[in-house]
């Protein structure tokens, strides 16, 4: 059952930094791309949303590993 559990929290974690880079990557692609203007542009956005997700994601996860772990060893 520890395992079930964490398992989920580390699930958790994942989908919720995902969900973070989502909600970051308008700023970020105006930070770092500015204003779209053709092909070039558009295609830096994807690839920094095509390496920010799945690395929100893993950071997501081991935030919720640690969590996870911390929360089942109290109980």
């Amino acid at each position: 059952m520890k395992f079930l559990k964490l398992c989920l929290c580390t699930l958790t974690g994942a989908i919720c930094g995902a969900v973070i880079m989502y909600l970051i990557l308008p700023a970020v692609c105006g930070y770092f791309v500015g204003p779209i203007y053709g092909d070039d542009q558009m295609s830096q956005n994807f690839t920094i949303f095509l390496v920010g997700t799945p690395l929100l994601a893993l950071v997501g996860a081991i935030t919720g590993w640690l969590l996870g772990s911390k929360i089942i060893k109290k109980q």
